[in-house]
């Protein structure tokens, strides 16, 4: 008989991006801005684990996991970045 386990990994990412520009007349508004322009580049990437931990489950809930994953749910982009 198989056993299904699902594992949730916490990790905390820091990046430094540095995004250069030309010819700015507000930079105010540039300074709240998330999005980068192709001139975008990370500087620094700091990844930790925080955590992680680990528990049995039953074979539907695995295969409706495995239906849920894309690449939407595998990456990050400026969109969810949240402001402090």
């Amino acid at each position: 008989m198989s056993k299904f386990i699902l594992k949730k990994s916490y990790v905390s990412m820091d990046l430094l991006i540095e995004d250069v520009f030309e010819n700015v007349k507000d930079e105010e508004k540039l300074k709240n801005k998330t999005n980068f322009t192709e001139n975008a580049i990370v500087i620094h990437k700091d990844l930790k684990e925080t955590r992680g931990t680990i528990e049995e489950i039953d074979e539907k809930t695995y295969k409706a996991r495995v239906k849920k994953v894309s690449d939407k749910n595998r990456t990050v982009t400026t969109k969810d970045i949240k402001k402090d």
